[in-house]
């Protein structure tokens, strides 16, 4: 990190949170729950966050305060406890005002191409840009049964920080040879047990966002039906959302 990176985003952090944001703060459910120190970590990741990612509405939605404070908030859970340089590959939010139609193209068996469009509430792209449908963005929720779109999104994105999506973020070196003992083997049976992640598509990287969205969405679930992965992703990101809620 350059050295002038730095001192922006000291000074960022030596800053008073806006008051007119606190309010806004009821779009990240997790938020009451975390210990004040969390919550004070939190609100130093939102700050640099919105100095330095750019936002662009999509179909008319018009950007504002409360829609950039909500995703910088969810997305920012993912940084707490650790290193981290803000998502480096993205640059740019791009929000619809609700669900969007999108094309895909999709490899198949035996060299097969499948292309398509598709309804989605969000998507993560390599070149920089995390798209959200704000409708699914304010239904995020904390407990059971819940879900939140930003927190899937973002974990693609920390998925890409070592160049390639395929369920590896960067990792400790203490973490390496346990997320391939234990992430690979839960994607591997997930397809064959009833668990709220059987519809990650046989993906690693999709298995991965559904898993942390989960931990952040619904830990409880995701202990239950998976505590070894629970297990790893507490290790990895240094937090045990499922005790919040006890």
């Amino acid at each position: 990190m350059s050295f002038f990176r730095r001192w922006r985003r000291e000074r960022l952090l030596a800053k008073p949170f806006p008051r007119e944001w606190f309010s806004l703060l009821n779009g990240v459910p997790i938020f009451p729950f975390l210990p004040p120190e969390d919550q004070q970590e939190l609100l130093g990741h939102i700050k640099i966050f919105l100095a330095e990612k750019k936002f662009e509405g999509a179909a008319g939605f018009p950007v504002d305060d409360r829609a950039r404070v909500i995703v910088a908030g969810n997305a920012s859970l993912l940084l707490l406890h650790r290193e981290t340089d803000y998502f480096p590959f993205m640059r740019t939010v791009v929000i619809y005002p609700t669900l969007y139609v999108a094309r895909y193209v999709r490899a198949q068996p035996g060299g097969i191409v499948e292309e398509g469009v598709e309804v989605r509430a969000g998507e993560s792209w390599p070149l920089g840009t995390v798209v959200l449908a704000w409708d699914a963005v304010a239904e995020a929720g904390f407990g059971q049964g819940a879900r939140n779109v930003v927190v899937h999104e973002f974990a693609h994105q920390l998925d890409l920080e070592d160049g390639a999506m395929q369920g590896v973020p960067v990792l400790p070196p203490e973490l390496v040879r346990p997320w391939q003992e234990i992430f690979f083997k839960e994607w591997r049976e997930a397809a064959y047990r009833p668990t709220p992640l059987r519809l990650s598509q046989g993906n690693p990287a999709e298995f991965f966002a559904m898993a942390v969205e989960l931990f952040f969405a619904d830990p409880v679930s995701l202990s239950q039906y998976h505590p070894d992965l629970y297990g790893l992703l507490s290790r990895y990101f240094r937090q045990d959302p499922a005790a919040l809620l006890f």
